[in-house]
């Protein structure tokens, strides 16, 4: 599973699932072979729509292999999931798990499997947990893209019996795992998973903080449009968290995505969020304007989400402009839950809502008054699960979404006091934990570089000189990295682009090393680094792997060009404490500085 955010109805719009088919086709059928090796991805990327064609006309051939048709139907509803077909999608995956001839020992078919509890998991329905588990039994110890994605999927949705923060440490502890081998593509997809568990607990802003992860990882690593889809988990915890002018820079991402050609979902994805950022601003004017422009883009995808995310909006419009005739029509299908029905958003809040003001509008009091009461219950629910947590973040927003339906229903007088007393305690709450927080972030800003956001080099120095002597026959271990070509760099970059590629620099680092390593900038292109309690040779190993890492660096992809990062490196390794710091980096900087003296030095 793949990009899913904590909101029911924009869990659906963010989704995009990939798996990596293998193949097991027969000997004489060498074409057939190649193309599966060419449509192939991995878990966390799509199809290449370009190849659709191609593999439609295999599956249409009768020569082909029974083995190698399975394994391309279920690429093909891999590419389905991928562009918002869930419906054609269910259909495919059906009639191969029904085959008696499906071998579930194949790949193929554990992916159907997880395929089939994804597509549950859109629909918000806990079969997807049946699924999953299903999913992790097939796939376990054979096909590991499977395997983690089922194992994530059960431990965000469905291991009720787990805390979320022990949910929290173990996604914390994957992601160090990964981390470490340096799998950026799994890092992404861990990344996601933390965020979705935010959001799910409230957590708007760290959620986004995440979900920003995923995307500038993602955006290396993944084809076509899945490099944008993380965009929209990222929007709707700005939306989430009322970051409005955050939200709307997500947006123009998204514009621009547009200019790429990259089919009608990066299309859906851009209406979507502009939509729901006018619906927000409660700007109808503007609302309407996207419901217009948006509707030629759905063309084919009428059977899919999208086509009901315009229908949200364009009731949205009619509340706007008090259109009778149109709120009736939808209410009548609302409750006879027909095929236009919103039916992915039933039970969720913003759907409530929606008809409650619509129920509203037609002067329907007593139905107004049953969907806000819904409404109401399932906004407390989910304070109490936040407060439980201790988790307040997001909650006042949730009470005055509840006062302000009740002020339009006139009913407030029957529990305005009550909303009130709650509401004014639990602001004063959020109040206190950010004037906490931005004085915790003033004491933290002045140890940080401005730049990088890695330690500065005052506060790095001063945390190494505390770590304690390893133990057993382990080490202290240090590596000084100077960027030798940096300035070289900066002309052929910009000097305007020098802050920008500091920080790709710095988020290598990040990207390599552990929450347990202190990583500093000490100099202007200077970066040190200290391994605590290690065996020497896995930190020389560490090292080494760091330094490729920043070779393999390219700054260059916004001009268009190849620029990557000459670096050398100073290691000093210990049995005792850094008491002497200083006179270490000093000579670790002669050190570095001879070697640039000497000749063919790179």
């Amino acid at each position: 599973m793949f990009f899913h955010p904590s909101i029911k109805f924009v869990t659906i719009l963010s989704v995009l699932v990939s798996f990596n088919i293998k193949v097991a086709l027969a000997q004489d059928t060498p074409d057939i072979n190649d193309f599966i090796e060419r449509v192939k991805v991995k878990t966390f990327d799509c199809p290449n729509s370009e190849l659709m064609p191609q593999l439609n006309r295999f599956l249409d051939s009768d020569s082909i292999p029974q083995d190698a048709r399975f394994q391309l139907g279920a690429e093909k509803t891999h590419w389905l999931i991928c562009t918002g077909n869930f419906s054609e999608a269910q259909t495919e995956i059906d009639k191969l798990l029904a085959d008696p001839q499906a071998d579930q020992s194949q790949y193929y078919y554990a992916s159907s499997v997880y395929q089939k509890g994804f597509i549950y998991d859109v629909q918000e329905d806990q079969k997807r947990c049946d699924y999953y588990a299903q999913a992790r039994e097939l796939s376990k110890e054979k096909h590991d893209d499977i395997s983690l994605s089922a194992e994530l999927g059960l431990m965000t949705y469905c291991e009720e019996e787990i805390s979320e923060g022990e949910k929290l440490a173990r996604l914390y502890q994957l992601l160090e795992k990964y981390s470490f081998r340096g799998d950026q593509p799994t890092v992404a997809h861990i990344h996601n998973q933390i965020g979705l568990l935010y959001g799910r607990i409230g957590q708007h802003v760290l959620a986004a903080e995440q979900f920003w992860k995923t995307y500038e990882l993602g955006f290396k690593h993944y084809e076509g449009a899945n490099k944008y889809a993380s965009l929209i988990s990222v929007f709707t915890s700005l939306i989430a968290s009322s970051q409005y002018e955050e939200a709307l820079k997500v947006i123009d991402l998204l514009d621009t995505a547009r200019e790429e050609e990259l089919g009608n979902l990066v299309h859906a994805w851009y209406y979507y969020a502009l939509g729901r950022y006018h619906q927000s601003l409660q700007n109808g004017s503007a609302l309407k304007e996207v419901v217009r422009n948006w509707k030629a883009y759905f063309e084919g995808m009428e059977t899919s989400i999208y086509a009901g995310m315009h229908r949200w909006f364009k009731t949205e419009v009619c509340i706007y402009e008090e259109d009778l005739a149109c709120l009736g029509g939808f209410v009548v299908e609302e409750e006879s839950k027909g095929p236009a029905s919103l039916s992915f958003m039933r039970g969720n809040a913003d759907h409530l809502s929606l008809l409650a003001r619509a129920h509203l509008a037609l002067g329907d009091q007593a139905k107004a008054k049953y969907y806000l009461d819904t409404f109401s219950q399932q906004m407390r629910i989910k304070l109490a699960n936040n407060q439980s947590s201790g988790k307040v973040l997001g909650v006042a927003s949730l009470y005055s979404k509840i006062d302000e339906l009740e002020t339009d229903l006139n009913i407030a007088k029957l529990n305005r006091e009550r909303v009130i007393y709650i509401s004014i305690g639990i602001v004063l709450s959020v109040i206190l934990f950010f004037a906490f927080a931005f004085h915790r972030k003033q004491l933290e800003a002045q140890s940080y570089d401005s730049v990088t956001k890695l330690l500065n080099s005052q506060a790095a120095r001063t945390k190494i000189k505390k770590v304690s002597a390893p133990s057993g026959n382990k080490s202290n271990a240090l590596a000084l990295f100077d960027l030798g070509n940096f300035k070289e760099v900066n002309r052929l970059l910009g000097s305007s682009n020098a802050d920008e590629a500091l920080q790709q620099i710095a988020m290598t680092f990040k990207n390599i090393t552990r929450e347990s390593d202190i990583l500093g900038r000490i100099a202007p292109e200077q970066f040190l680094l200290c391994l605590t309690d290690i065996e020497e040779e896995t930190a020389k190993s560490f090292f080494q792997r760091i330094q490729f890492a920043l070779q393999n660096t390219n700054l260059g992809v916004s001009k268009g060009i190849n620029i990557s990062v000459r670096s050398s490196m100073s290691i000093y390794v210990t049995t005792k404490t850094f008491h002497d710091l200083d006179d270490v980096i000093d000579d670790m900087t002669l050190s570095l500085s001879l070697q640039s003296e000497q000749p063919n030095n790179t």
